[in-house]
């Protein structure tokens, strides 16, 4: 099969160039080993034991389309792709993985699950501006900020949102009970909510221990500064009773004194902070869940389903898949300083991750075991970033460079867009969420216009109509076409009367295949 020519491109890091500074790495580190190892041994030593077979592992043209949108969040241009599948280097996966997670690709990506886990999907929060959170996560993840450090600042901000985004946190939540179920959930992986009203049904959670939780949040005060018309709004924590609380109390609170989960009373004055407190406990490395807790959110992105699952519902009566490997993983995390990068490399140079998503034998009907890698569904954001990647295609030597006025417009509909594909909170990756209205959208939405522009470009600049159909798949299916893929193709173009019409339809077909919405 025929590929792209690279045009003089003499290595794979210049293909790579557009996404920022490559640190290049001959080998993965020990770290990195030792983690992958760790997956490696532990999913084998299931697999045996239950006389299951893993796949094989991915091709690269399954692994580059996987690894890209698990890590950056978009799938690669057609000319990354051709370089890839077209490089000889033994170690380009290791130089791919280090290339994205340097990219600003991936502080965008990690920016899209953090807010959607920080930020309540609610009436009262759209009424609040998002993107001071959004600066403030894209800024700590591109600086690679430890999760210890991102959670404190998170947990104990103070101050106006213009002036520290983390705030953002506080000021779209409206009750002590919502933002305290919401820091369990996603700091410490458990459900307690439950609790707040009796003991939980399911768990051994207290309605002690729930208020008792609640209490580090109900010195938060409202903060305004008036600055000629301008109102600025933010929040602080601060004892004194004229100040004006942020977070309403609902009808089921229980008066008490601050308590960690579990029962330990912290010493906390009466006039002074109780959320640094808080912060300092949920992010010690000698806490049992908030290593936990990250490993297995990170699992969940990387694979489709966490080792506990729901990935927040970490309780004694819900076991992991594979415990042992859990707690080891959470381990290492906790030792690397909470770094998540080299969490996600070393889960990425896993074997397991590496695996293809095409089951076979003994463990087709294998859901668990991880034999084989899950095919997720494009998230919204994923979905909307690879059809702009699609679109680029239409990008040429007359295009006008981007503004401040045009990105910004661009920011906006991307969350546009999200939002109207989005499904019910915490969504299976596993499962289709979108419905009727999604799937008629990106039939007979605006996009025709863009895409009709990207194959007018790709016509121009391919000349035959082979390179022009090869193109079109190495740009939306991070492959080349099949032989027969190749020869209905081209059947379609020589025998239709408007030549442009026909290239029109091909792009149209390929970016609302099920194979570009999804991760495989």
């Amino acid at each position: 099969m025929r590929r792209i020519s690279r045009s003089g491109l003499s290595s794979l890091f210049v293909a790579f160039a557009a996404l920022s500074p490559i640190v290049s790495a001959a080998e993965p580190s020990p770290d990195t080993a030792t983690i992958a190892r760790l997956i490696d041994e532990a999913i084998q030593k299931r697999l045996d034991s239950e006389k299951v077979s893993a796949s094989p592992s991915a091709s690269d043209a399954e692994f580059l389309r996987r690894v890209y949108l698990d890590v950056a969040g978009v799938i690669p241009s057609a000319d990354r792709v051709a370089a890839f599948l077209d490089s000889k280097e033994s170690n380009k996966r290791n130089e791919l993985i280090e290339a994205l997670l340097a990219s600003p690709e991936y502080a965008r990506r990690m920016t899209d699950i953090w807010k959607a886990l920080l930020i309540p999907n609610t009436a009262a929060s759209a009424r609040q501006k998002h993107e001071p959170m959004v600066q403030w996560l894209e800024a700590s993840f591109t600086a690679n900020k430890r999760l210890d450090i991102l959670a404190r600042e998170v947990l104990s901000a103070n101050g106006l949102q213009d002036e520290n985004g983390a705030v953002t946190f506080f000021i779209t939540h409206e009750t002590v009970d919502e933002i305290t179920d919401r820091v369990a959930r996603v700091f410490l992986g458990v459900q307690i909510q439950c609790a707040q009203c009796h003991k939980h049904p399911f768990g051994d959670w207290t309605q002690a221990e729930y208020w008792g939780m609640a209490a580090f949040f109900t010195k938060v005060k409202s903060v305004y500064v008036k600055t000629g018309d301008t109102q600025r709004y933010g929040a602080k924590e601060d004892a004194t009773s004229k100040s004006k609380p942020l977070l309403m109390l609902p009808a089921s609170v229980k008066a008490t004194t601050p308590t960690f989960l579990r029962g330990d009373r912290p010493k906390v004055s009466a006039d002074g902070p109780n959320l640094p407190v808080l912060a300092d406990w949920i992010t010690s490395p000698k806490n049992p869940y908030f290593a936990r807790a990250a490993v297995n959110r990170v699992w969940h992105q990387l694979f489709g389903r966490a080792l506990v699952s729901p990935v927040d519902d970490m309780t004694e009566a819900n076991e992991a898949s594979h415990p042992e490997l859990l707690a080891a993983l959470a381990r290492e995390f906790s030792a690397s300083g909470f770094d998540l990068k080299q969490l996600i490399r070393g889960i990425c140079h896993s074997k397991a991750y590496q695996r293809t998503s095409k089951p076979g034998g003994s463990n087709a009907a294998d859901k668990t075991l991880l034999s084989h890698m899950a095919v997720k569904v494009m998230t919204p954001f994923q979905l909307n970033d690879s059809l702009e990647a699609v679109f680029a295609l239409a990008i040429n030597e007359k295009t006008p460079p981007p503004t401040a006025v045009t990105r910004k417009t661009k920011a906006g509909e991307r969350g546009r867009f999200a939002t109207f594909f989005m499904g019910e909170d915490d969504p299976d990756p596993t499962e289709f969420q979108a419905g009727i209205p999604q799937a008629l959208y990106l039939m007979n939405s605006g996009h025709h216009y863009a895409i009709a522009r990207a194959a007018n470009e790709t016509v121009s600049r391919k000349k035959t109509p082979e390179k022009v159909v090869e193109t079109m798949f190495l740009a939306t299916l991070t492959r080349p076409p099949t032989d027969k893929e190749s020869t209905t193709m081209l059947t379609h173009i020589a025998k239709a009367t408007d030549k442009r019409a026909a290239y029109h339809d091909i792009l149209w077909a390929l970016v609302n295949s099920t194979e570009f919405l999804s991760n495989h």
